[in-house]
């Protein structure tokens, strides 16, 4: 099996780099090839089985079944409304706690998608157990210390007692001075082996993962290098390791937690005989339990039960009736109208070879052909043998709208969509798309997540602390708001959606003669006639460079026109139940972005202004402020 393990700080020196250490250890153990990756570019020259996504800040990039790890209290999930709709995303599960479980269920609640989970946690590779040196027990913890305070109190103390060593990144430790011992490199066995060095490795959790429930890799590492743990008070440890490890009072303030560590150790150091007992007991649970190699192999196993490793994809709707099954699905005929953007043979080649590869076969396309294109004939002969492929001659000057409603007007179909060449269907968008009408007989539309590409890297700073995300591939900017639907932000992208013949009465088959905004004109009606359902799945891929449907929306003149009739055209049309779309004037629809972003800018602002970061800068001036006026009195002094 190949595993892609996605590291959104790929190269940084986080919990997530070790993380994929370990875990390409346990794979090779098992005879597997587990390997971390950066970029969306990766994973598709690697082809792996299945993508492990390490941290919710990147979504699903690419076709590949892809499993999203969490192990973070959703409350950390919660704190951006982007890392909720990455969360959607993803195909299955990683979890590491009965929370995060429920959690997901309420996202999903009264949605399409089906979903797995697989239960997992931030463990350690397989270790022979190691009986450590007792004699003069040391007491070590590692972390990066991110959020700067977290037991700022209690870290003081132990070094003051002069009994802990702490590693790890050296921008979280800048407080102490005697107690750190720098940083161990991120290679699967340092932290390992140096836990089984001082014998004592102290486990700690933020307030959030332990109202959670979630566990953190301290337990997992500490128990496997053969260490007695000392650990804060959690349901998870105490459930699964019981008294196999030590406590801390979780009432108890710094400096009673600070005394109950000193006993702690003493007691270690006096009773060396009974604490080997329990590093013992521990790994033993540890092996069985929690191994990274268990946890895969598990995981292999739900794995294979749940998707076809030909098709590498998950039926995102289960069927509720045999007549709505994926069997009986396949005589749903779907008609595909494919617009040419560009003459680009590779482009055109590749995007009829996703819809060759769909899972649902009842296909058929209708090529809008407005320009000279000599490949075309030639190409599309080569695909003809397993899609029905109708060409539909064009007049290059027609509107642009003409083009789109002279395709319209032929649609013979259960169901049609919109197709750009350039765009990649993943093997399942189809069969998503058709399940999902077939068993909702009221719905007019659904449609699905997108993933946008453009040629270079696209920046995302992650804010105070985190490293900044970079990838060619994201997902493409989609809202939920119909008033954002003209002309700012699509509701739903050309390419991503299926709808209904039916709704294509003789009103709609008449062209608006637009030669801009078609596409959206298009939607709106059809939205104005049925309503959608998201399914929550990514299943094709649009390029971010030259991706515009209707071409000449690109200027704003042919734009700003087509807009103004599009008003007219659509007054007093209810898009939801006992809601009609508001449009706004191209003044309005200004002052309302601004708004929008003055309010955004000032949620920014008022938490930044509660960072540590900014409490250290707001300090930093007001000592500058000060300096400059000693130096002033003491100019007028002299």
């Amino acid at each position: 099996m190949k595993i892609a393990l996605h590291n959104t700080f790929y190269g940084g020196q986080l919990a997530e780099a070790e993380l994929a250490r370990r875990l390409a250890i346990a794979a090779k153990t098992l005879g597997w090839d587990a390997r971390e990756v950066g970029y969306s570019d990766d994973i598709w020259a690697y082809d792996p089985d299945l993508v492990l996504n390490l941290h919710f800040r990147t979504p699903k990039l690419t076709s590949h079944l892809t499993y999203g790890c969490l192990w973070h209290p959703t409350v950390l999930v919660e704190t951006q409304p982007e890392f909720v709709r990455h969360v959607w995303s993803y195909d299955a599960f990683l979890s590491s706690s009965p929370h995060i479980d429920r959690w997901l269920a309420d996202q999903f609640y009264n949605t399409p998608k089906q979903y797995a989970i697989a239960p997992f946690f931030t463990s350690c590779n397989a270790t022979p157990y190691q009986p450590p040196d007792l004699s003069s027990p040391r007491l070590m913890y590692v972390g990066s210390n991110w959020d700067g305070d977290r037991y700022k109190d209690l870290f003081l103390g132990l070094e003051r007692k002069g009994t802990i060593e702490i590693y790890g990144n050296p921008a979280g430790w800048t407080y102490l001075d005697s107690a750190y011992r720098g940083s161990l490199p991120f290679d699967g066995s340092s932290v390992l082996k140096a836990l089984s060095q001082a014998g004592v490795g102290l486990c700690l959790h933020r307030p959030e993962h332990t109202q959670a429930g979630v566990p953190s890799m301290r337990i997992f590492e500490i128990i496997a290098a053969g260490a007695i743990a000392i650990c804060g008070e959690h349901a998870f440890i105490r459930a699964n390791f019981a008294d196999t490890v030590l406590y801390l009072n979780p009432d108890s303030d710094a400096a009673a937690q600070v005394a109950q560590i000193t006993a702690h150790l003493a007691w270690i150091q006096s009773h060396p005989k009974a604490a080997l007992e329990m590093t013992h007991a521990a790994h033993k649970i540890f092996i069985e339990k929690f191994a990274l190699e268990t946890l895969l192999k598990n995981l292999q196993a739900q794995h294979e039960n749940l998707f076809s490793a030909k098709r590498r994809t998950y039926p995102t709707v289960k069927p509720a009736e045999p007549e709505t099954s994926i069997a009986s699905s396949a005589h749903s005929s779907v008609q595909l109208i494919l617009r040419i953007a560009d003459r680009d043979p590779v482009k055109l080649q590749s995007t009829l070879n996703s819809v060759q590869a769909q899972t649902h076969q009842n296909i058929s396309i209708l090529v809008t052909k407005h320009q000279k294109f000599d490949e075309l004939s030639s190409i599309l002969q080569a695909y003809q043998e397993h899609l029905s492929i109708q060409v539909i001659e064009c007049d290059s000057n027609q509107l642009k709208s003409s083009e789109l409603w002279t395709a319209i007007n032929q649609v013979s179909s259960q169901y049609f969509g919109l197709l750009t060449s350039g765009t990649t269907l993943y093997p399942n968008h189809l069969q998503t798309l058709v399940t999902i009408l077939n068993q909702f007989s009221q719905l007019g539309l659904a449609y699905s997540e997108v993933i946008q590409t453009s040629l270079e890297h696209v920046h995302q700073p992650l804010g105070e602390n985190f490293y900044e995300i970079s990838d060619r591939a994201q997902l493409a900017q989609q809202s939920s708001d119909l008033r954002e639907l003209l002309p700012v932000t699509p509701f739903i992208h050309t390419n991503n959606f299926l709808a209904r013949s039916s709704l294509l009465d003789a009103l709609l088959k008449q062209d608006p003669q637009l030669d801009a905004l078609a596409d959206e004109f298009l939607l709106l009606n059809l939205l104005a006639r049925g309503s959608a359902m998201f399914s929550h799945a990514v299943t094709c891929q649009i390029e971010a460079e030259g991706w515009q449907p209707t071409e000449s929306a690109q200027v704003p003149d042919l734009k700003s026109q087509a807009l103004r009739r599009i008003q007219v055209m659509l007054r007093d049309r209810e898009f939801a139940p006992g809601r009609s779309h508001y449009f706004m004037n191209p003044m309005q629809l200004r002052v309302s972005q601004l708004e929008t972003k003055l309010q955004q800018a000032q949620q920014q602002i008022a938490a930044m202004e509660t960072s540590k970061f900014w409490q250290l800068r707001t300090r930093w001036l007001q000592l500058k402020r000060q300096f400059r006026s000693l130096g002033q009195k003491e100019k007028g002094g002299g």
